[in-house]
C-alpha cells in the first residue's frame, strides 16, 4: 500500500526530519512511504536528497514557480502511474496544489486525501494570506491530523467536525539523538571555560519570540555574568533582533550565525534550551532537547504544556514576559542539580511517550481507515 507525503522544503530541519524518520520506521510494514517535494530555484530540496541516500523512495516535482499550474498536472499523473492509495501534505502549498490535483480522484473514491496541520503563524501579510488559505483548504481534506491537542482545538474552533480531527504527536528517535556528539560550543565561539549556554534555534519571526529572549537576556546577564546566548536561525526578523543586541550592546553576549546545518550537535553541546515563542504546533527543537537530555525553559503556548509539566520536566513561562523568562533561566543556569533532574526527567518521558514506534502505530491505524474506504470506493 502506497502513501505519499509531499512537503514543499528547502531544507532538512524539524518537519523533514519527522518525514524522513516516519518513512524509515515505516519499512518492512505493509505500508511504503514515498516522500515527496518540488525543485527550489532548480534544485532538489535537501531533504530529499537525504531520505534519497537513506534508500527511501521520493519523487520530485519540476516547477517553474511556487504556484505553477504544471504542477497540478504533475501530481495527479503521478499519483495515478504509481497507484498511490493515500496523499499526505504538509503545507499551504501542498494542500492547494494537492486540493486540485485530486478532486476527481476523491470524487470516485481512487484516493484519499490527509492535511497534516502543523500550527499557523502570521508575522507579514503574505504569510497570512497563506494562513487564511491553509485554513480554508483543509476542510476539503478526508481527514486532517493535528500535531498537538492545541492544535486540534484551533481546527475545532473553525468548525472542522471532531471525528474528522486525529492528533498524532511529533516524535523522536532517543536512540539515535543519543549517539550524536556535542559541539564544544565554548571553542567554537570562544566563551569563557565558566559560561552558561544557552542557545534558541528557528525562524526569525514576531511569534517566534526571539525579541523577547533578548530582552530578557539584558536583565539577566546582569544577575549572572556568565550567561550566553546562541540565537540560530535566518528570517525576516534577524536584522531587527542583531540591531535589538547591538542597541543593548550585547554583542559579546549574544550571538546570531545563522542557520546551522548540525543544529543537533550544537543542542547537545549546550546547557540550556530556550524556546520564547508567542504561538506554536509542536516544536520539535523541544523534544529534541529532551531526548538529549539538554534542560528546557519555553514559554506555554500550543502544544508545549502537552509534553513538559512546569517543574517536573523544564520550566514553563507565560508568552510576552521576559521577567518570568529571566526567573526561569536563572534558576536553572544557577542550579545544575535542578537543571539536571528536570532533563532527566524530560528525557524519560520523550523515550516513553513520543518514539517514532507510537507515532507510525498511530499514523498506520489512520492509514488503514482511509485505504479502506479507497478500496471499498474503488471495487
Amino acid at each position: 500500500m502506497k502513501i505519499f507525503h509531499l512537503r514543499a522544503s528547502n531544507f532538512y530541519g524539524g518537519p523533514e526530519r519527522q518525514l524522513h524518520w516516519h518513512a524509515r520506521k515505516a519499512k518492512g510494514t505493509e505500508y511504503e512511504i514515498i516522500l515527496g517535494s518540488y525543485t527550489e530555484q532548480g534544485k532538489s530540496p535537501e531533504f530529499l536528497d537525504i531520505a534519497s541516500s537513506d534508500g527511501i523512495e521520493t519523487n520530485l516535482f519540476k516547477v517553474k514557480s511556487a504556484y505553477d499550474s504544471g504542477a497540478v498536472r504533475q501530481i495527479h499523473q503521478y499519483i495515478v502511474e504509481k497507484r498511490i492509495e493515500i496523499v499526505c501534505t504538509h503545507d499551504y502549498r501542498s494542500h492547494f496544489l494537492t486540493c486540485w490535483a485530486t478532486r476527481n480522484l476523491r470524487r470516485n473514491g481512487k484516493v484519499r486525501w490527509i492535511a497534516f496541520s502543523r500550527g499557523w503563524t502570521s508575522d507579514t501579510l503574505r504569510v497570512k494570506v497563506y494562513t487564511m488559505l491553509e485554513k480554508f483548504l483543509v476542510r476539503f481534506a478526508d481527514h486532517i491530523v493535528a500535531v498537538s491537542q492545541a492544535q486540534r482545538e484551533r481546527l475545532r474552533r473553525l468548525l472542522i467536525p471532531a471525528d474528522k480531527i486525529s492528533v498524532v504527536f511529533n516524535s523522536v528517535d532517543a536512540g539515535s539523538l543519543a549517539k550524536i556528539e556535542g559541539e564544544n560550543l565554548r571553542t567554537r565561539y570562544n566563551f569563557p571555560q565558566k559560561s552558561v549556554i544557552l542557545i534558541s534555534a528557528g525562524r526569525f519571526s514576531r511569534e517566534k519570540g526571539q525579541g523577547i529572549l533578548v530582552e530578557a537576556m539584558k536583565k539577566a546577564v546582569v544577575l549572572d555574568t556568565r550567561l550566553r546566548l546562541v540565537l540560530y536561525g535566518d528570517g525576516p526578523e534577524l536584522e531587527s533582533v542583531r540591531m535589538r543586541v547591538k542597541s543593548f550592546k550585547l554583542e559579546d553576549k549574544i550571538l546570531l550565525p545563522g542557520f546551522e546545518k548540525n543544529l543537533l550537535s550544537h543542542l547537545k553541546g549546550a546547557d540550556i534550551l530556550v524556546n520564547p515563542s508567542l504561538s506554536e504546533g509542536l516544536p520539535n527543537i523541544v523534544l529534541e532537547a529532551m531526548a538529549l537530555g539538554v534542560p528546557v525553559v519555553a514559554t506555554a503556548v500550543g502544544g508545549v504544556p502537552e509534553i513538559i509539566t512546569d517543574g517536573t520536566e523544564g520550566r514553563l513561562v507565560p508568552p510576552r514576559d521576559a521577567g518570568r523568562l529571566v526567573e526561569a533561566i536563572l534558576e536553572l543556569a544557577q542550579s545544575q542539580q535542578k537543571a539536571g533532574t528536570l532533563a532527566e526527567a524530560a528525557r524519560r518521558r520523550v523515550e516513553r511517550e513520543f518514539s517514532f514506534e507510537s507515532q507510525l502505530s498511530a499514523l498506520m491505524t489512520i492509514y488503514r481507515k482511509f485505504a479502506s474506504k479507497t478500496m471499498v470506493a474503488g471495487s
